[in-house]
């Protein structure tokens, strides 16, 4: 087998978690990718992965070559594809994390059109709001709200998204519509947090003098989105989110916009990928078909 159908079995042997997965998506036996994987360590002389009859782990020198070897793996694609002209340039498959709510509002409902648009392209979405090992779990891109620090990961910024308050029509009716900062104290605020903190809520707003944090009241605690949105809708309190979020439900006066004067600054909407020398065809192709759907008014 030569070296770069190798170092595809690793790498899909990496994405996969285990050997059996990988076989069944390379569509080869089992023994066969351990016997391709067992060539590739002779060959380069070292430990690639650490396997026991519960897990696969890769070595320090497994994550160094699988970094290498997805560059190489790409560069020999994209010269294959180098004189098919633009229709070819983006094919293949691309992986990529969201949060779940952009991935169900925005990125998945626009795919059909990128499809139809490029035959050859096969997309992987996968949709969590965690912290991700780009190189390692083998995703090619990430969405993310915020910016990240990080030498080794090129971040893109995609939009702000604009930031409201709102509460349900009942909820208003019981406790009436504030008006200013200072109405806030007869309210109560549905409390967000991923790991349920017990720390209270607070109602985040930009100042004359920068950023204020007004702690609130609240009864309820939920740990995603849709949980959040559900608590408003049910009349538990006030909320803070992107404007996208809930578009159609203040369309539908399901959820009312409060205090539009007192917003929290916009948040950086963000595309994620790993540093290399060279960036694949597929990444730059989706980062630029990304870029032009976020920057359409009706998106965020």
């Amino acid at each position: 087998m030569d070296r770069i159908r190798q170092m595809e079995v690793f790498i899909q042997v990496m994405e996969s978690g285990n050997f059996t997965r990988a076989a069944d998506a390379l569509g080869m036996p089992r023994s066969t990718v351990s016997t391709v994987i067992q060539a590739l360590e002779d060959r380069v002389g070292t430990q690639l992965l650490r396997r026991s009859t519960r897990q696969m782990m890769p070595t320090d020198e497994g994550q160094r070559f699988l970094r290498t070897a997805r560059e190489i793996v790409d560069a020999v694609q994209d010269t294959d594809q180098m004189f098919r002209g633009d229709a070819a340039r983006f094919r293949g498959k691309l992986r990529v994390d969201m949060p779940s709510r952009i991935g169900r509002r925005i990125v998945i409902p626009a795919l059909p059109a990128l499809l139809d648009e490029n035959p050859e392209l096969e997309i992987e979405v996968s949709t969590t709001d965690r912290k991700i090992d780009l190189i390692s779990e083998g995703i090619d891109c990430l969405i993310r709200v915020g910016t990240l620090h990080d030498a080794d990961i090129i971040c893109r910024t995609l939009g702000d998204l604009r930031i409201i308050t709102c509460a349900s029509p009942g909820y208003l009716e019981r406790h009436g519509t504030p008006q200013t900062a200072s109405d806030l104290s007869g309210h109560w605020m549905v409390n967000y947090g991923p790991r349920l903190s017990a720390e209270p809520p607070t109602f985040c707003y930009e100042g004359k003098n920068g950023l204020i944090d007004l702690q609130m009241r609240s009864r309820v605690a939920v740990n995603n989105a849709e949980s959040y949105i559900a608590a408003a809708r049910a009349g538990l309190g006030l909320i803070q989110l992107p404007a996208y979020d809930v578009r159609y439900l203040l369309k539908r006066e399901a959820l009312v916009q409060v205090l539009p004067k007192l917003a929290p600054p916009p948040m950086q909407l963000s595309l994620l990928y790993a540093e290399r020398r060279n960036v694949p065809a597929r990444i730059i192709a989706f980062r630029e078909w990304v870029q032009g759907l976020f920057r359409r008014k009706d998106v965020i």
